[in-house]
């Protein structure tokens, strides 16, 4: 009996001394946030929660590189010009997400075989599943250029498009991924491909690019003159860049 009592002598100071610390802590930490951020522990729990669930909100940032990047492009191919590409950029995710809701890789303007073929791989792969994707009001909010270079067959072009969209995967009408009651930001990445010396290969139609008054095929991507007769060369960009493929980054 007297161990008995003594045990629970023992247990009571311990759990007294456990409160007394915890009461300690909360004190300190109160005073510490009072005095550096002007609010109680409670008040600062409450201003990091609201933080972080505005974080969600808003979009997510893309690169500053575009004012580097836009002045080459635009030298390169002056009759495409930045902003149609960046037109394209911001229709064509559109278009992606669409074309994955629909399952029609096709539907996708200015598109490779390379993205249809991507798009195929993700409709098919939902359909395996028993899924359906859904990207409602789909907004862009942002664009930039992540990259650009060019070589004397081809030029690259990556953007990334910041946007929000109602995104969700159903199976058997119940929501498995995502939410019809607010918003998802994602942030994707974009690359448009431009090819100066393009066949019909993979039943794509394409335009080679040569000289129209000699015939001799144009060497460079973006060349303005002929280097066999010195005729001027008007090549027709808008219909030899296309949506190359795209990713999810975020």
């Amino acid at each position: 009996m007297n161990g008995f009592i003594v045990f629970l002598a023992i247990f009571l100071a311990v759990l007294l001394a456990i409160v007394i610390l915890v009461l300690v802590i909360k004190h300190k930490l109160s005073n510490f946030t009072r005095s550096y951020l002007g609010k109680s522990v409670g008040e600062t729990a409450r201003m990091l929660s609201d933080g972080l669930a505005n974080e969600c909100k808003l979009p997510y940032s893309v690169p500053k590189l575009t004012p580097l990047y836009k002045p080459k492009i635009e030298r390169d191919f002056p009759e495409m010009g930045f902003d149609r590409m960046e037109s394209m950029v911001r229709n064509g995710i559109a278009d992606i997400l669409n074309a994955i809701e629909i399952g029609d890789p096709q539907s996708v303007a200015h598109s490779s075989v390379r993205l249809q073929d991507q798009i195929r791989g993700i409709t098919e792969d939902y359909r395996s599943k028993g899924e359906k994707a859904h990207y409602d009001n789909i907004k862009i909010h942002n664009v930039g250029v992540e990259s650009y270079n060019s070589s004397s067959d081809c030029a690259l072009a990556v953007f990334q498009a910041a946007l929000e969209s109602y995104a969700y995967v159903e199976r058997d009408g119940k929501i498995v991924f995502g939410t019809k009651d607010k918003p998802t930001q994602n942030l994707f990445s974009v690359t448009l491909a431009h090819n100066q010396d393009l066949s019909q290969a993979d039943t794509r139609s394409y335009i080679e690019s040569n000289c129209p008054n000699c015939g001799a095929p144009v060497p460079a991507v973006g060349t303005r003159e002929c280097p066999y007769c010195g005729s001027g060369v008007v090549p027709v960009v808008d219909k030899i860049w296309q949506i190359d493929s795209f990713g999810l980054l975020k």
